[in-house]
């Protein structure tokens, strides 16, 4: 319950005179005597103040801290010159495929016809081994064609990036190939610093390479994809010529003036000629444009401006609070506003010490709340960066702090406008007079102190039934049958340089599959080029041998995965009819295929799909050995996609191996034969770097990232709200209960029971809680249709989670009235009576 404060109302400090107007004293200096005072009314009230404070930085902190993610991925320019004027190209194929790769031919001819194009630049992504240096890492490079660098227009910190003059760039041939540009990042971290290693070699994948520039710190492509080197795409002369080999990404700068959607229509009339031309590879292709920025955000926006509302929510929430402890203070305040309107001081006058007051609690809070969003930022960071593109680096710049101020400001003239029109509304006989001395707030600011915390209740509740329905979906999520059985699986990534690439599987993989397969503890060890879950994909077209031919662009589509024997019973996928792979078998003239049952039921449904022929090209057929258990390659939202294994000692098969992973499941805890298998690939080659070692539940817990980020963001919003709209209720409660506190004395002298008392208190609790959550309700119905993208397997409207959540406010809500009506049942009537 809020004391009175003492003050001295007539002091030169708080009180500008009509004498003072006279003497015409500047506007910044009455606005200083404002915030002067305002420090020193606060500090006779530190209760208050601490509350107060305490209330808005919460809200401001959380608001801050994720509007820096935001700024980061959708706002903060990106790091090239005229970023705006970017975009991405895709091809596609038909709608059910969305945005794909690019053809080297096709993008020529993009390039070559492309009008309203400044640049067009294709790259490629991949992993290399860097050796030579104290020990092999595995690190990210692109290859890029010549355009890239000037089509970004960023210069590098040292020495040059590559580029090609007009002919080299016409024939997509480099002037640098050899030649590589360090990211600053892997320039210190692996090299020290060194500025002499310009024109220095590098090995990466056996092959040597000069280092001519190192990039600035800040740059960063593809972005988010923290690449380590840059260097020149070196298409071989068949690569460059085949349009149904779809590998590349493309990037285009617009000339001035062009739009993203006249560059989209100029492309799909290229595509429309490339149809007409070549039928036999394009038919069914288009393209498609997005701006650059959009295309690397991709469907994080809607779940950031979700949790931006719903932040937004919370700030609310903590305004309603402190409007309320303001109103609360108003009132015992009554007096020193009466003498200050009988001595002089006008209406407009006092509305300005309010809210002058409210924008310095405001300002206090701000610099709280960014404490706890620096605080916030560094431990959502490391989860923002997993599952957001962007999200590394969140900083704290100029357009967050003005956020920041923005915020503050507002959220004082929000939660101190009311209040302070309260106050100067006092009539000076009353007040001053015995009886007014004594009054307490009028029904009218007692209304519209309820009707605050109406508000909270109701958008607290909004924000459990968001929470509670992302906590349901994400229970679904995680307990959605994969097809496997990751317990005791580990898996690790090994990457096969070219220079090794056709001695691969029987000079590096077999021995090294045969050690692992060896070790204490290790049950059996399979390869894969493809972990499942992982959102990637190899896919392709086939025929069932037997079968018409379908229409040229209807052709079914595949998953392509090429493993090793015991690569199912590692990862606990049945094989439900036929066997596994041998290790001695799968050479060009026995070519051997299993199928997931997926395909085995869209292809022969029915039927017993072990003996029947796929083609996978025009060679011989492919003869099904085997039909497994369905995964789910895309993801545990995805349902699983037709599948097809194929044997990695097939013959033609070497390119899919570049990067494989190692799957071996373990009868002990997988993390301690870490160590051992480390142990095992470097016995047969020690070059070969052993990266990304993670345990099966671990790649499944990555994959979840986005949804656990959504989930935890949103619950801690709700539980802030909760708290803060049941201080609420409790805080107006109490006030009435001071209120009371003679009539509650005179019901007890004249018999009232303490369950009377209570209940009459607790009738009082349990209208706003009611008006509240209906209210809540109506308002979680709009809110969670802009939940329905982020949930999975649950309702935006699950009457569990609205019933439960509107169940559980409703208890809290009763507990914070039933402090303080407990309190009221132990009133002494005589000490109230006389008190009075």
């Amino acid at each position: 319950m809020l004391r009175p404060e003492r003050t001295s109302p007539a002091t030169a400090d708080n009180l500008q005179t009509p004498e003072d107007e006279a003497r015409g004293v500047p506007w910044l200096d009455d606005l200083r005597r404002d915030v002067v005072f305002a420090l020193r009314s606060l500090r006779r009230s530190p209760g208050f103040a601490a509350v107060a404070v305490l209330c808005l930085a919460l809200g401001i902190g959380a608001n801050t801290a994720i509007f820096s993610v935001i700024n980061a991925v959708l706002l903060r320019p990106l790091p090239y010159v005229e970023p705006d004027r970017l975009v991405r190209a895709y091809e596609t194929f038909g709608p059910a495929h969305g945005h794909g790769s690019v053809s080297f031919a096709n993008f020529r001819d993009w390039r070559e016809q492309g009008t309203r194009f400044e640049r067009l630049a294709g790259w490629v992504e991949l992993s290399l081994n860097l050796q030579g240096t104290a020990e092999p890492e595995r690190i990210k490079a692109v290859m890029a064609t010549p355009d890239l660098f000037p089509l970004l227009g960023v210069r590098p910190l040292l020495g040059r990036a590559f580029s090609g003059g007009a002919a080299e760039v016409a024939n997509d041939v480099a002037k640098d190939k050899g030649q590589v540009v360090l990211s600053e990042p892997l320039w210190r971290r692996r090299f020290g610093g060194d500025p002499s290693l310009l024109g220095r070699p590098i090995r990466l994948d056996g092959d040597l390479y000069t280092v001519v520039g190192v990039m600035p710190a800040a740059f960063d492509f593809p972005p988010s994809a923290a690449a380590d080197v840059w260097a020149p795409l070196d298409p071989s002369p068949k690569t460059q010529k085949t349009r149904g080999s779809h590998f590349l990404a493309v990037v285009g700068r617009l000339k001035p003036g062009v739009s993203v959607d006249g560059s989209l229509t100029q492309l799909r009339q290229i595509a429309g000629r490339l149809e007409r031309a070549y039928p036999d590879q394009q038919t069914g292709r288009s393209a498609d444009v997005l701006p650059f920025r959009e295309a690397v955000v991709g469907r994080s926006r809607p779940a950031l401006l979700v949790l931006l509302g719903a932040v937004g929510l919370v700030l609310l929430i903590a305004c309603a609070n402190v409007a309320n402890l303001l109103l609360a203070r108003a009132a015992v305040r009554r007096r020193e506003v009466a003498v200050r309107l009988a001595l002089g001081a006008g209406r407009a006058r006092l509305i300005r010490q309010f809210l002058v007051e409210s924008l310095v609690l405001a300002l206090v809070g701000a610099l709280l709340g960014a404490l706890l969003a620096r605080w916030g930022l560094a431990v959502l960071e490391p989860l923002a960066k997993g599952a957001l593109p962007l999200a590394g680096g969140v900083p704290l710049d100029g357009r967050v702090f003005g956020f920041l101020l923005l915020v503050s400001a507002l959220s004082g003239l929000l939660f101190g406008i009311v209040p302070a029109l309260q106050a100067s509304r006092e009539d000076v006989r009353d007040t001053l007079s015995d009886a007014g001395a004594k009054a307490t707030a009028g029904g009218g600011q007692q209304r519209f102190r309820s009707a605050l915390v109406v508000l909270e209740i109701a958008l607290s509740l909004v924000l459990l039934v968001g929470a509670g329905l992302l906590l349901r979906g994400f229970l679904r999520l995680s307990e959605t049958p994969s097809g496997l059985v990751t317990q005791g699986v580990l898996t690790a990534h090994v990457a096969v340089p070219d220079a090794k690439m056709k001695a691969a599987t029987p000079q590096l993989l077999q021995p090294m599959l045969e050690k692992v397969r060896h070790l204490p503890g290790v049950r059996s060890a399979g390869l894969t080029t493809l972990l499942p879950i992982q959102n990637a994909w190899t896919n392709g077209n086939y025929t069932v041998e037997g079968r018409p031919a379908p229409p040229q662009g209807q052709e079914p589509l595949a998953e392509f995965r090429v493993v090793a024997p015991q690569l199912f019973a590692s990862l606990g996928i049945p094989i439900l009819h036929g066997r596994d792979f041998t290790e001695n078998e799968g050479a060009k003239s026995a070519r051997l295929v299993i199928v997931n049952d997926a395909l085995a039921r869209q292809q022969f449904p029915g039927e017993n799909a072990v003996g029947r022929q796929l083609r996978l090209d025009e060679e011989a057929p492919f003869t099904i050995v085997g039909v497994v258990g369905s995964v789910r390659q895309a993801g545990l939202d995805q349902e699983p996609l037709p599948e097809l294994y194929l044997p990695y000692t097939q013959d033609g098969l070497d390119g899919f191996l570049r990067e494989a992973v190692l799957v071996i499941r373990t009868d002990v805890a997988p993390a301690s034969v870490t160590s051992a298998v480390r142990g095992a690939v470097r016995s047969v080659d020690p070059s070969l770097p052993l990266f990304k070692v993670q345990t099966m539940d671990e790649v499944i817990a990555e994959s979840l990232a986005k949804q656990r980020l959504n989930l935890w963001l949103l619950g801690i919003f709700a539980a802030i709200a909760l708290v803060l709209s049941a201080a609420g209720l409790y805080g107006v409660i109490s006030y009435l209960v001071a209120q009371r506190t003679r009539e509650m004395g005179v019901r007890i002298a004249i018999g009232a029971q303490t369950r009377d008392v209570i209940g009459l208190v607790m009738r009082q609790g349990a209208v706003l809680m009611a008006v509240g959550i209906g209210l809540g309700l109506l308002g979680a119905f709009a809110f969670t249709r802009v939940l329905a993208n982020l949930l999975y397997g649950v309702s935006a409207r699950d009457p569990l989670t609205f019933g439960g959540i509107a169940a559980l406010l409703a208890a809290v809500a009763l507990v914070a009235t039933w402090l303080p009506a407990r309190r009221a049942a132990r009133v002494d009537p005589v000490v109230a009576i006389r008190t009075e």
